[in-house]
Formats: C-alpha cells, structure tokens, sequence
C-alpha cells in the first residue's frame, strides 16, 4: 500500500498515524499559530485569476505562480510564490542574488514545497489543499521555509493540519535535517526528559501532549527523528517530524493526537549558544 492510501485512510478514520506521517487533524479550515514567527521576513501570495468571460467553467484552471518581493540583508532577496490548481494553493521561496546556483536552489525548494502533491490523491477535485510558506532565516549560507497548512478530503471528518520545513545549504544546493544540527538520539532523550520545553502551547494542551508522551518510548523518537526532513520520496513516504534551526535555536516537531493538538513544536536551546 502506497503512503497516499495509508494517508487517505487515516484521514477518513479520524485517527493519527504515529511515525507514518506528520499531518494531523484540525476542527477548522485555519491553521492554528503554534509558532511564533513574528520576525520572520514573509507576506502573503496574491492570486491572480482570469476573468471569468476568458476561461470556460467546464476548463480547468492553469497553475499560477505569484508572488511580492521582499528584500534581506547580504543583497538577498526571496518572493512568496504561489502554485494553484482548482482546490490546491501551496506557497513556496523564489530566492534572487542567491549566487551561480541560483536556479538549482530554486527548482530544489519548489519541488520540496509541491512533494506534498505525491503524497495525496488530488485528481478529481475531492481533496483541498492550502498551505502558507514563512522564511525565518535566509543567508548566503542557508535558506528555510516552514509550511503549515490544512488538507481537507471529501467525506473526511475533519481537515488534515500540516506542518513541514525545509532547510537548503546555498553553498551546496542540498537539503539539511535534524542530523546536520543535532543528534537524533539526544532529542528524543531531551524530548522524554522534564527538562523538554515545547513552543506555542500551554494549560491543558500542554498537558495532554505531556501525557501522550509518557506512553512513547525512547526508539520511538529516535526513529522519527533519524527519518525526518527532505530528501525523501514523498510518493512512498512522508516523515513524522520536521525541523530548523533560528538563531542558534533548534526546533522540530513530533506527531501528536488530534485532541492534544495534531503536532507539537519542541524547542531546544544548545548549551554552546
């Protein structure tokens, strides 16, 4: 069975797959702010659409691409582009002055930012997709994109909430995980430990996602954590946790229920900072 089927699956259940997939349930069409981004430099994509006297209602809509420039330090600038087709919307960074491997770099975040389309059955119109891009660190020497968003599948009995980054090497033109910043047995020992400390929740979220976690085991999290971020083959699989790294600051998120808030965001701050 491939990852869509599973994925779909789980969706028309209601129930969560630990260590399968990363995307989890919401009670809304909204994403919720789990993380506060607030210094991140983004905006939101425009969308054009053709007049309705120039496009037929029986043709399907072209995908678009869309964006506002905005300029950052070291003479580099990005754009929030945007890719639709019918009930799919998925933001992604369009880099400039990002050097001779410009072009690679961009083909590199845009396929990562789309791979979420071979990993759901989008043809036919019964699967809704919207996803917001933010870029809270962009350098000469590293680019990140964090993805939220919701998948909606008809007759599901709730939207999908999704979370998923990407962390590209400019130098390189390659993606960077949790394993380039940290080690994955080290989180998930820190993730286990009371000195854990997670980012944008509290009261009783907190607690029920603390609850959760004294029934998973220290494999558990170490699996997950070797096999998180891009490169994967989305087609077969989708990683169970994501991370990047701002300011020093390590954040990766793990797969919790539905009622503890879909995904949890752990911060970790490394003693050499």
């Amino acid at each position: 069975m491939t990852n869509r089927n599973i994925i779909i699956g789980a969706v028309l259940s209601g129930v969560v797959i630990l260590g399968a997939v990363v995307a989890v349930a919401c009670s809304s069409m909204e994403t919720p702010d789990k993380i506060d981004l607030t210094s991140a430099h983004t905006t939101a994509a425009e969308t054009t659409k053709a007049p309705e006297d120039e496009t037929s209602e029986a043709e399907p809509q072209p995908p678009q691409e869309t964006g506002i420039t905005l300029i950052t330090g070291e003479n580099l600038s990005y754009e929030i582009a945007t890719y639709t087709k019918d009930t799919i919307s998925i933001q992604y960074p369009v880099l400039s002055n990002a050097g001779s491997q410009e072009a690679q770099i961009n083909q590199l975040l845009k396929e990562n930012a789309l791979s979420l389309l071979k990993a759901y059955d989008t043809e036919g119109g019964n699967t809704s997709i919207t996803v917001k891009c933010q870029v809270p660190t962009l350098t000469k020497k590293r680019a990140t994109a964090i993805y939220t968003g919701t998948v909606s599948v008809k007759g599901a009995a709730h939207p999908v909430n999704l979370f998923y980054t990407n962390t590209v090497d400019l130098s390189a033109c390659k993606d960077l995980g949790l394993k380039d910043f940290t080690d994955p047995y080290t989180m998930a020992g820190y993730v286990l430990s009371d000195d854990v400390q997670f980012e944008g929740i509290s009261g009783s979220q907190l607690s029920a996602v603390l609850e959760e976690r004294k029934q998973m085991e220290l494999s558990y999290y170490t699996q997950i954590f070797e096999e998180a971020d891009f490169p994967f083959d989305a087609s077969q699989t989708w990683p169970s946790s994501f991370c990047y790294e701002k300011q020093g600051e390590i954040y990766f998120s793990i797969p919790v229920s539905h009622a503890a808030g879909d995904y949890a965001i752990v911060k970790f701050i490394p003693e050499t900072k």
